[in-house]
């Protein structure tokens, strides 16, 4: 096993909110100590061109999913021993075919993966044999159906083995988006409305040109216990969706060291593929939030925030995610259980932010690419 380790001690001062009291945590400064631990990938290669890209976690957080688009493969990757444990080749064409491409995939649970391109749901063994698939503008749910050009948003929430969808639902080229759960075993499409979302700004931008599309801010969806919370990048506000009763509501906080939210007053259409680049850039300049994510040891919610440096027309693929960027700042604030603010602060020195985080025993995980090697920097919090 390699291990790379960077004992790290730094000193941040909080911002606290002086409306939310704690008897044992003092929240006006912390200490972070850090280390780097890179993946034993034996005699394979873990490609990381694209980051980790494609992947999918296991519900404890110990086992990492990474799919291949280079051979069609899954690596399952052990975050406990810090070791590839198993690649599995899959068919491009036949009775086991995954199709031509995938858009994301989703543990089910320790025995069955779900892949998702194109419309099409298709359920697999770990070992790369169909069990069964759904094919969505086939699928009927009494009076609603799916649209043609209809399909999930890249982070939908998959309960009760796949048989139950939570997820932004739409056109990606139009990015016309709605909230929806989708029940295939009782073929019901309940679109769920998030209160209070008209009064948010909306961030799409369409390019209507030679080439046809559409970027927003990224939506995510996490599970913590008995609640699906939702999140976009583009502003503070998230919902929580009480799965016990499918109950919404929106909870706003104003974070007193970064913005709230994007300036927005972008234009709503561009037609050149250089404006379109452009006027994305200039909306990763500002504020970008990542989803909260739980801390099951410690019971608090840790969010990520960054900001970007300005930087000329990017000459690669159409889309570049936001950290991918020059980063320019950081922010971290760290939530109780029912998403009061407790303290934030700014992460001086840091300089790149992953768009895969996760906690594991009571530490934030965060991505990290360690001279072309899988490694992810642990972050430990420390109360005074």
């Amino acid at each position: 096993m390699k291990t790379l380790l960077f004992a790290i001690s730094m000193l941040f001062l909080f911002s606290c909110d002086n409306s939310v009291k704690e008897e044992v945590k003092d929240y006006s400064k912390i200490t972070l100590t850090m280390d780097t631990v890179v993946v034993d990938s034996g005699d394979e290669i873990i490609n990381l061109r694209g980051g980790l890209g494609v992947n999918t976690m296991s519900e404890d957080n110990k086992f990492l999913f990474l799919w291949s688009y280079d051979n069609n493969s899954l690596q399952k990757i052990n975050l406990e021993a810090l070791k590839l444990e198993k690649t599995t080749q899959f068919e491009k064409e036949g009775p086991n075919g995954i199709g031509d491409y995938l858009s994301w995939i989703r543990l089910l649970n320790e025995n069955e993966v779900l892949l998702s391109g194109f419309g099409k749901f298709m359920i697999f063994d770990l070992d790369g044999k169909k069990i069964r698939e759904h094919y969505l503008n086939k699928e009927t749910f009494g009076k609603s159906f799916f649209a043609a050009g209809d399909d999930f948003d890249r982070n939908p929430l998959l309960l009760r083995n796949g048989e139950v969808v939570y997820g932004y639902l739409g056109d990606g080229i139009i990015g016309n988006w709605t909230f929806v759960k989708a029940d295939f075993k009782e073929k019901k499409l309940t679109p769920i409305e998030l209160p209070g979302i008209g009064e948010l700004p909306d961030y799409r931008i369409l390019l209507d040109g030679e080439i046809n599309s559409s970027a927003s801010p990224e939506r995510v969806l996490k599970k913590a216990g008995d609640r699906i919370i939702l999140s976009n990048s583009a502003f503070s506000t998230i919902y929580l969706l009480d799965l016990k009763n499918d109950s919404i509501y929106q909870i706003g906080y104003n974070p007193k060291l970064s913005p709230k939210q994007k300036k927005g007053g972008y234009p709503e259409k561009v037609e050149s593929v250089d404006r379109f680049r452009e006027v994305m850039a200039e909306i990763d300049t500002e504020i970008n939030f990542q989803a909260p994510v739980w801390d099951e040891q410690n019971r608090k919610f840790y969010r990520f925030a960054f900001e970007t440096l300005p930087t000329d027309i990017y000459k690669g693929p159409l889309f570049l995610s936001p950290h991918q960027r020059p980063i320019s700042k950081v922010f971290l604030s760290i939530f109780d259980e029912n998403f009061n603010l407790l303290g934030e602060t700014i992460l001086d020195g840091f300089k790149n932010v992953s768009n895969t985080v996760f906690v594991r025993d009571g530490q934030i995980w965060s991505y990290v690419n360690v001279d072309d090697e899988l490694g992810f920097v642990r972050m430990t919090i420390n109360y005074e």
